[in-house]
């Protein structure tokens, strides 16, 4: 960008920045029919005050908060509710004219992210009505947690056997919790929006969840079991997707020898899945869901305690029982979740504690078992039907998994 630096070219990029911050607060303000203390040609002048201030070797930031002080107030004698999102913006303006003195790219890029944050209002005015306190008080927790906890636990093993490392199970309890928050999220805004938007939301936020919610729909009305059965056969494509996202973010080489069968697998789902949609042209709209916070206290530390009994478990099994205990491991972890095992696998494989075979094996095994504990759910509180539909699926994908796996390894 050197032909910036040219002055008469530089002295324009303060009066854009302005022009283009106040011109956002002028169509806000003109989408809610109201007047507003500055607009943009004021603030096209604030921010080239602020350029030439540096010219001058001045600052008149405090006489500028004492003018927008005196202009808020006459601008809200009248007003019942009093924002100052424009006074900020305005003193914001005169500091990024400022910087364009110092280094410009910055500046632009400043400016960008200040557009982006004011418009960000009628966006958060549209989702607000759908996260309740509860959830708002959940996720300022969590941050605070996190982000002072976090820095100060060890990041070393704090136990004889080098089973725990706080700082790593903390990482990973973030990494999980955000995507199910993702999901959680999803689910407020756009559960409602049909009962197979909400099978796949159900992927990112719980597929288990989903499962017992839509099986236990289909016990109350078994005319509606295919559609149940469709969003829980998109929950459960979705759950592959979760397993291959912590593959690909914490072991590569795993990654890349698990794509095939799980692309394989997640096309194949996504067929049976059509299939069945082909014969059901009505909608079903009843898809409330109730999943749990994920960034509650309690939720968090139930994934932090659940990500180090299973790392201590696989390490000791491995440890005093070979692969084999590996396995089993993976067997019976597989039953409740799906997540901390595959990321402790792919961990330990990473920094050679297992072969990477076992670990790819334990990944397949502990993925098998939580489909089958959830087909296992489905017959005892859902219909026939539906449990039929969700048996075939789990057929394909199980099959289809493994098969194409060991077929892979067999080539090779």
């Amino acid at each position: 960008m050197s032909y910036l630096q040219n002055e008469y070219i530089k002295i324009l990029i303060p009066i854009i920045i302005g022009f283009v911050i106040g011109l956002q607060r002028e169509l806000n303000n003109l989408y809610k029919n109201q007047t507003d203390l500055a607009g943009a040609r004021t603030f096209a002048i604030v921010a080239l005050i602020g350029y030439l201030s540096t010219y001058l070797n001045i600052s008149i930031l405090y006489g500028l908060i004492f003018i927008i002080g005196i202009g808020y107030y006459l601008n809200n004698l009248d007003k019942k509710t009093r924002g100052i999102t424009t006074e900020v913006s305005l003193i914001a303006t005169y500091m990024l004219g400022i910087m364009v003195n110092k280094n410009i790219e910055f500046a632009i890029y400043t400016a960008v992210l200040v557009v982006f944050l004011l418009n960000l209002k009628s966006t958060l005015t549209t989702y607000e009505k759908y996260i309740s306190k509860v959830d708002l008080n959940a996720v300022v927790t969590f941050l605070l947690i996190t982000f002072i906890v976090l820095p100060i636990l060890p990041n070393k093993f704090i136990d004889k056997w080098q089973l725990i490392n706080p700082y790593e199970l903390w990482i990973f309890v973030i990494l999980l919790s955000g995507l199910s928050f993702l999901g959680y999220i999803l689910n407020k805004i756009l559960g409602n929006k049909g009962i197979y938007l909400a099978g796949i939301i159900g992927g990112l936020a719980s597929s288990t969840a989903t499962t017992i919610t839509f099986s236990q729909k289909s016990k109350i009305d078994p005319s509606i079991s295919k559609h149940t059965a469709i969003a829980i056969n998109l929950a459960n494509t979705l759950m592959l997707l979760r397993v291959f996202i912590w593959t690909a973010l914490f072991n590569i080489s795993i990654m890349h020898k698990l794509v095939i069968p799980f692309l394989l697998a997640s096309i194949a789902g996504f067929i049976y899945i059509y299939y069945l949609m082909k014969e059901n042209s009505n909608h079903y709209s009843d898809t409330q869901i109730e999943y749990k916070n994920p960034l509650e206290l309690w939720e968090s530390l139930k994934y932090g305690i659940i990500f180090g009994l299973i790392f201590a478990g696989v390490k000791v099994a491995h440890t005093y029982f070979g692969d084999s205990g590996t396995l089993i491991v993976s067997f019976i972890a597989g039953i409740t979740d799906v997540d901390a095992i595959t990321i402790s696998l792919s961990k330990y494989a990473e920094n050679k504690t297992l072969l990477e075979n076992i670990a790819i094996w334990g990944i397949l095994i502990s993925t098998f078992t939580n489909q089958i504990a959830k087909l296992i759910y489905s017959y005892f509180i859902g219909s026939k039907q539906n449990f039929k539909y969700f048996a075939i699926f789990n057929l394909i994908i199980i099959l289809i998994l493994g098969g194409s796996y060991e077929i892979l390894q067999n080539i090779k």
